[in-house]
C-alpha cells in the first residue's frame, strides 16, 4: 500500500453519485480512526499522457477531501476499462448502505460487464429453430450471470433477476428522478413504478417529489382525481356528445349521417363502435 496526493487522482464518471450524508459519516470516522481500507486506483494512458484514475472508493476520497487531507492510502491495480468497472461494481455491491435502487443499478451494470467480458456466454447451444435458439440462449445467459452475481454478492438469483428487470424498465431520466424520492429505498415501490409506462412514471414521481404522496398507488389516485377535475372546453364537450350519439345510432341513421358528410358508408364503418 502506498500514498498519493489527492490532487493527482482523477475521478471518472461513476455509476452512482456520491451522497453528502454518507460523506459526512465517513469524514467523522476517518478523522477519528483513520482510513483502514485504501481506495483503489489504476494508471491509465489518455492520449499522450498518463494519469491515475479512481477505480473504487469515491466516498472515501470525498471524505478525505472534506477533511483537508493532502494524501490518501491507495491500492494500485492493473485493469482494463471493463475490469475497472467490474471492481467498482463488486466493491459497491458488498456494501450495506446501498439503496435498493443503487443495488439494482449496480447489478444491471454488472450484467452488462459480464456479457462483455465473457462473450462466449452468448453463443453455442441449441440446433433447433432460430426463434427457439435465441430464446434458449437468452435464458442461459441470464442464468449464468445471475449465478455468478449470486456467488459474488450473496444475494439470491431471484432477487438479482428482479432487480435487473426493474432497471430495464426505468429510463435513465426516471432513475435520476427516483433518486430524489424515498422510492429509492423501497424495492416494492420500485417494482410498482417499473410496471408503468415512462410518461406515467414521470408524472407519479413529480407528485411524490412535491410531497403530495409517498407511494406509487397514492400518486396514481391523486393524478386520477386531478384528471377528472380538469376543466372541459365546449368543443371537447361537443365532441364527446358526438361520439356518444354515434354509438347510439342504428345503421340507417349512421348511413344518413355519413351521406350528409359525403363519406363512404362501408360495413366496417357502419358497425364501428368508438371509445370516448
Amino acid at each position: 500500500m502506498s500514498h498519493l496526493p489527492l490532487k493527482d487522482i482523477v475521478v471518472p464518471e461513476r455509476l452512482r453519485p456520491v451522497h453528502q450524508d454518507w460523506i459526512e459519516v465517513l469524514a467523522s470516522s476517518l478523522d477519528e480512526l483513520g482510513l483502514k481500507e485504501p481506495i483503489v486506483v489504476r494508471e491509465v494512458k489518455r492520449g499522450r499522457s498518463k494519469q491515475i484514475e479512481l477505480v473504487a472508493g469515491a466516498h472515501r476520497l470525498a471524505a478525505a477531501e472534506k477533511l483537508g487531507w493532502e494524501e490518501i492510502p491507495v491500492s494500485q491495480v492493473e485493469a482494463s476499462d471493463l475490469e475497472a468497472k467490474l471492481i467498482e461494481i463488486d466493491e459497491n455491491l458488498m456494501r450495506r448502505e446501498l439503496s435498493p435502487l443503487d443495488r439494482a443499478v449496480f447489478l444491471t451494470a454488472r450484467k452488462e460487464v459480464h456479457e462483455e467480458l465473457y462473450p462466449e456466454t452468448q453463443h453455442g447451444g441449441d440446433v433447433k429453430s432460430a426463434d427457439f435458439k435465441e430464446k434458449n440462449q437468452v435464458a442461459k445467459l441470464a442464468t449464468r450471470f445471475s449465478k455468478a452475481a449470486a456467488e459474488k454478492t450473496g444475494l439470491s438469483e431471484r432477487s438479482i433477476q428482479r432487480a435487473v428487470s426493474i432497471i430495464s424498465r426505468l429510463p435513465p431520466d426516471v432513475i435520476e428522478l427516483v433518486r430524489q424520492t424515498d422510492l429509492a429505498e423501497s424495492g416494492k415501490e420500485l417494482e410498482a413504478l417499473a410496471k408503468k409506462e415512462p410518461a406515467a412514471q414521470r408524472a407519479i414521481l413529480n407528485v411524490i417529489a412535491d410531497g403530495n404522496a409517498t407511494k406509487v398507488s397514492q400518486a396514481e389516485v391523486l393524478l386520477s382525481m386531478k384528471s377528472s377535475m380538469a376543466p372541459v372546453s365546449e368543443e371537447e364537450k361537443a365532441f364527446r356528445t358526438l361520439l356518444a350519439s354515434w354509438n347510439r345510432l342504428g345503421r340507417k341513421r349512421r348511413r344518413s349521417f355519413l351521406d350528409a358528410l359525403g363519406l363512404e358508408a362501408s360495413d366496417a364503418v357502419l358497425d364501428a363502435k368508438v371509445k370516448d
